[in-house]
C-alpha cells in the first residue's frame, strides 16, 4: 500500500510496526522521509505533514492524546482547556520535550501527562473515547465530566453500558443525558435539578422546532453555547424563533454558557421569581394550581 495512503487510513500518525502491518516497507518509509511526503516525529513513529498537532504532540512526548485532547479531537464537547493531555505507562522511560524529539522531557505548562499503570499506553497515538472519558476523572470536575459523557452519547460514540464496565459510578451515570447539545445545556438542567422543579428538555414546539427547557407548559428556556452565534444568520435566526414563540404565549429566557456558569444566582432568582408567580403555566392550570 502507498505510505500516504496507509497513513491516511490510520488517522494521520502511526508507528513503524503499524506501517509495516499494511505492507509498507522500512524501504517505503525511508524513500517518503526522503522525499518530504512523510515526517518522523518519535523513533519509529510517522506523520503527514498535516497530521492533527496534539497528537502528533502527545507521541512526540512519548504517549498518547487522551483526556479532553482526544474528546476535542473527537468533536465531543469539552470545557476550554490549553494543554495537551498525554497518557504514558507507569514505567515509561526517555519522553521528550514537546517541541523536539531531540530534547529530553521537561514539565510544562502546555502538556499533562496522564501516568497509567495499565500496559499499551503507548502502542497508538490516540486513547480511546471510552478511555479518555476515563480519564477526566483525573482533572476535570463531577460537572464537566456528565457534560462531556452527556455529548459522547449524543453522538453515539460511547454506550451506557460500556461506560458502567468502565467503572464510571452511578452518581454520575444517572444523571447523564445524551440529549444535551452543548457544555451549558448540562450544566444548565443539573442547575435545575438541584431547583427541583419539573422541566422537559429538547421538547419540540409545533411552529417553532425543539427548544432546550420547557420549565411548567410555558416557560422556555434556551442556552447559547459558548462558541455560539459567531454569524449573523444565526444570530437573527434564534431572534425570530424567540418572537414566534412569543407570540404563541411562552415566556422566553435566553442566557449564555458564561451566564450559566457564573451568574447562576441571579439566573436562578429570576427562574425562582417566574415559578412562584406561576407564571411558568398557562392561566388556567395556574389557576388550578392554586
Amino acid at each position: 500500500m502507498d505510505i500516504v495512503r496507509a497513513l491516511e487510513s490510520l488517522g494521520g500518525v502511526a508507528s513503524k510496526w503499524r506501517l509495516n502491518d499494511r505492507g509498507v516497507s522500512d524501504w517505503d518509509i525511508g524513500r517518503a522521509r526522503h522525499d518530504g511526503r512523510i515526517i518522523r516525529i518519535r523513533r519509529a513513529w510517522y506523520a503527514l505533514p498535516g497530521a492533527h498537532p496534539a497528537t502528533c504532540t502527545a507521541v512526540r512526548v512519548g504517549g498518547m492524546l487522551t483526556c479532553v485532547s482526544l474528546l476535542e479531537a473527537a468533536d465531543v464537547w469539552t470545557p476550554p482547556h490549553a494543554a495537551v493531555h498525554v497518557s504514558v505507562a507507569a514505567n515509561a522511560s526517555r519522553l521528550r520535550s514537546a517541541e523536539s524529539r531531540f530534547v529530553p522531557y521537561q514539565p510544562s505548562a502546555g502538556i499533562l501527562l496522564h501516568w497509567r499503570p495499565e500496559p499499551g499506553a503507548t502502542t497508538e497515538p490516540r486513547d480511546t473515547v471510552l478511555g479518555a472519558l476515563v480519564e477526566t476523572f483525573r482533572c476535570a470536575d463531577e460537572r464537566e465530566v456528565v457534560a462531556m459523557t452527556d455529548s459522547a452519547l449524543r453522538h453515539r460514540l460511547v454506550t451506557r453500558s460500556a461506560l458502567r464496565q468502565s467503572g464510571m459510578p452511578d452518581r454520575i451515570l444517572s444523571i447523564c443525558d445524551g440529549s444535551a447539545e452543548s457544555g451549558g445545556e448540562t450544566f444548565m438542567r443539573l442547575h435545575l435539578r438541584s431547583m427541583r422543579c419539573q422541566f422537559r428538555t429538547q421538547v419540540s414546539i409545533p411552529g417553532v422546532g425543539r427548544v432546550d427547557f420547557l420549565i411548567g407548559d410555558r416557560l422556555v428556556l434556551e442556552v447559547d453555547g459558548y462558541a455560539f452565534h459567531g454569524d449573523r444568520e444565526a444570530f437573527e435566526r434564534d431572534r425570530a424563533r424567540d418572537l414566534a414563540l412569543v407570540g404563541l404565549g411562552y415566556l422566553v429566557i435566553r442566557v449564555s454558557y458564561r451566564q450559566v456558569l457564573d451568574d447562576w444566582p441571579r439566573i436562578s432568582r429570576s427562574l425562582a421569581a417566574i415559578i412562584r408567580s406561576r407564571r411558568h403555566l398557562r392561566p388556567r392550570q395556574a389557576r388550578r394550581a392554586a
